[in-house]
């Protein structure tokens, strides 16, 4: 193609990205240091110091970003998670052209519907950002992240769905979602001595 023709539309531009391989979008100094976070995965000290250092290294690294965004959901640390998530669609957006508020994303920016690399990341960090806030128990902020993940995926090939099912229904699970009416479902209360007497 000569560098004369006519620019790509933004879906044709997308297939320049693909695929995207985790392992070689590392810099190469990073695949050491996530065998050394493996091997000390058990010492919370000491896999995080070493998740700081390729932080350090590459902070600008999609995939240094997704290595601190698993760590720290892993150790549930929701608000470290919710962070890099965050730092993750940053990152996307910028190589896709989006805006950099989330919020302000429309289906007609970017090829949401046939999940290429980058806009099928993008909407799993969202879908990541929002299951993190709702571990935290910041339900708004939350759902409205699932509104926008459903309203660029509305097939539902994330579960964003389902998701809001279990974040709003009666029953919470794993002990990461809003407060429910039935929260404490699974412990039967005992009745105090002066609630027997009545």
């Amino acid at each position: 193609m000569s560098e004369s023709a006519s620019p790509q539309p933004a879906s044709a531009r997308i297939y320049r990205f693909e695929p995207y391989h985790f392992s070689h979008n590392l810099p190469p100094e990073t695949h050491a240091k996530l065998k050394e976070i493996f091997a000390h995965w058990n010492e919370s000290e000491k896999a995080e110091t070493l998740v700081r250092e390729i932080i350090d290294q590459a902070p600008d690294t999609l995939g240094v970003r997704i290595v601190a965004y698993r760590f720290y959901f892993y150790r549930r640390r929701s608000l470290e998670a919710a962070h890099w998530a965050l730092a993750c669609i940053e990152w996307l957006s910028r190589r896709l052209g989006l805006p950099a508020d989330w919020r302000e994303v429309r289906p007609d920016m970017a090829d949401f519907v046939h999940w290429h690399a980058f806009t099928r990341l993008w909407l799993q960090s969202l879908t990541a950002y929002a299951y993190n806030l709702a571990r935290l128990g910041r339900e708004t902020e939350s759902l409205e992240a699932l509104d926008k993940v459903e309203e660029l995926d509305p097939s539902g090939k994330l579960g964003a769905p389902r998701l809001r099912q279990v974040f709003s229904g009666p029953r919470g699970d794993a002990g990461m979602l809003f407060p429910k009416e039935f929260e404490n479902w699974r412990f039967v209360q005992r009745e105090t001595p002066q609630q027997s007497e009545r």
